[in-house]
């Protein structure tokens, strides 16, 4: 008789739930090589913790899927998977440390490693998934033990490492198998564990830490990000550190750079300098429920001394033009603070702008040049009053000018007619507003006012059960915000303060899944 697909399907799973360990401090990770691009560190028996995974609720949901795995399996098969999901650790698998999955340069592979305690228990476990023609017999190699799952996934293995690597293709395959022993070989010295960016990466402590070059990603693109560096400047001497973490209410993920580059450190100083601390000056001119935020702190005077040192400015501008530029930047000084009001299906997006300016040179300079701008047919920039414009389009009004220090634009009359007005209930009196305050630059993404917005409720209601499904999800989150100051930190903060957030979504999960 033929077997479900089923017990196949949960026997991988469980595989996997399996692989998500390795000890920081074993010789395993010596086959992450050192010119590793990315390398993620999952630390799964954390994530099963806040999940609630061994919470007496789910031990119900647990008995379930062992119940379910029983049909289609033979009683020796059975009882094997059966005994691993009780103890993890007959899976030969130290699963109380996180998996690293890396990609290198020298190995161009997503793999996944994983710390061995026990190989007797893994051969044993990989054996029963051979049973279930899951993966093909173990065979040897040079230096390890290996099979096959399907024609995806390689598996290797020795007496102290696991590795999981996916390919496409016969050639893929043979590649792997010719570059593995040097992986396995290498010692502390010649693999990523002996680089300080990878022992930042160790004492994160993040449920998942990950650490990547951003030259290497971007490729050829990534010369077009050498802002305010030398030509010869390689964007591959900086890395990004992130780390996730789970807490009550809350997803954060915080990340930051790293170098040992006096270069690109220097340069890092100097956008500091462009930036001040965010002193919500303009949170009461916004309402509530606007959508999403952006503000930040500039020093006008120290952004174009940043822009000045670009090789691209200093050949596309005259001195005379240069001048005008740093005239301009030097007027805006403190907070800029930029925000869509509304969404509708039938007009353009509201915004509302406010920057805080010495004086009003820059709306001034751009009606004085207004010929030189390339407007087309339709288009024109006309004086209302003093220091008051509007730039006039056929798909829309944009009144922007200056009162007193604060520059201001937006394309809704209304807005306009009520600028420099405290608005009540303001943006000053949201949650997420003692959170921006000092920090040098913040988006705010507000998903209760998002969800409040009739073409949203219109999605829900008439989109099927994929919208729904995902506008129910949305509607257990508060707001969404990213905020940087010496490093930069994205949190979802969810409505429920009292439960671990990815416990949440597990919930969620188990109440769409019916389980």
């Amino acid at each position: 008789m033929k077997k479900s697909l089923f017990p196949h399907l949960a026997l991988m799973a469980v595989l996997m739930v399996f692989v998500s360990a390795c000890s920081k401090k074993s010789e395993y990770t010596n086959v992450i090589p050192a010119n590793a691009t990315v390398v993620a560190s999952i630390n799964m028996k954390s994530l099963a913790d806040k999940a609630g995974l061994n919470d007496k609720e789910n031990k119900e949901a647990k008995q379930k899927l062992i119940d379910a795995l029983k049909d289609g399996m033979n009683a020796a098969t059975f009882q094997q998977v059966e005994m691993i999901l009780k103890d993890s650790q007959k899976s030969g698998i130290d699963i109380s440390a996180p998996i690293y999955i890396f990609n290198s340069e020298s190995f161009p592979y997503s793999s996944a490693v994983a710390k061995v305690i026990n190989e007797d228990d893994l051969h044993t476990a990989l054996e029963t998934l051979e049973k279930e023609k899951i993966c093909q017999p173990i065979n040897s190699g040079d230096g390890y033990q290996f099979t096959q799952m399907g024609n995806q996934v390689f598996i290797a293995y020795t007496p102290s490492t696991l590795m999981l690597i996916s390919y496409k293709g016969a050639t893929q395959l043979e590649k792997i198998k010719q570059g593995l022993p040097a992986l396995l070989k290498q010692t502390n010295e010649n693999s990523i564990v002996s680089t300080s960016a990878f022992k930042k990466m160790q004492k994160a402590n993040g449920d998942i830490d990950i650490l990547f070059t951003p030259g290497s990603l971007m490729g050829a693109y990534s010369n077009q990000f050498n802002f305010g560096m030398p030509q010869t400047f390689d964007m591959k001497s900086c890395q990004v550190l992130a780390n996730i973490s789970f807490e009550k209410g809350k997803i954060s993920m915080k990340y930051n750079f790293v170098t040992e580059s006096p270069e690109l450190q220097a340069m890092l100083d100097k956008q500091m300098k462009a930036s001040r601390p965010i002193e919500n000056t303009y949170l009461k001119n916004f309402p509530k429920s606007t959508l999403m935020l952006i503000s930040g702190g500039v020093n006008g005077e120290e952004v174009y001394n940043l822009l000045s040192e670009n090789e691209e400015f200093q050949k596309n501008f005259s001195i005379a033009k240069a001048n005008e530029v740093k005239e301009l930047f030097g007027t805006f000084q403190k907070d800029i603070t930029l925000g869509l009001i509304n969404v509708t299906m039938n007009n353009a997006p509201t915004f509302l702008l406010y920057a805080n300016v010495k004086s009003a040179t820059p709306i001034q300079m751009l009606y004085e040049k207004k010929n030189e701008l390339g407007l087309k047919r339709g288009e024109d920039i006309l004086k209302l009053g003093e220091n008051e414009y509007v730039y006039k389009s056929r798909m829309m009004n944009i009144f922007f000018g200056v009162h007193g220090n604060n520059l201001y634009a937006t394309n809704d009359e209304m807005q306009y007619k009520n600028i420099d007005k405290t608005v009540d209930p303001s943006a000053k009196d949201t949650e997420y507003a003692a959170g921006i305050k000092g920090k040098n630059c913040a988006l705010v993404l507000n998903m209760e006012a998002v969800l409040a917005l009739p073409v949203v409720k219109m999605m829900g209601e008439y989109g099927g059960a994929q919208y729904a499904t995902a506008i129910a999800l949305a509607d257990k989150v508060s707001y969404m915000e990213i905020v940087s100051e010496n490093n930069a930190e994205m949190v979802i903060q969810l409505k429920d303060k009292n439960v671990n957030a990815l416990k949440q979504i597990v919930n969620f999960i188990k109440e769409f899944a019916g389980i």
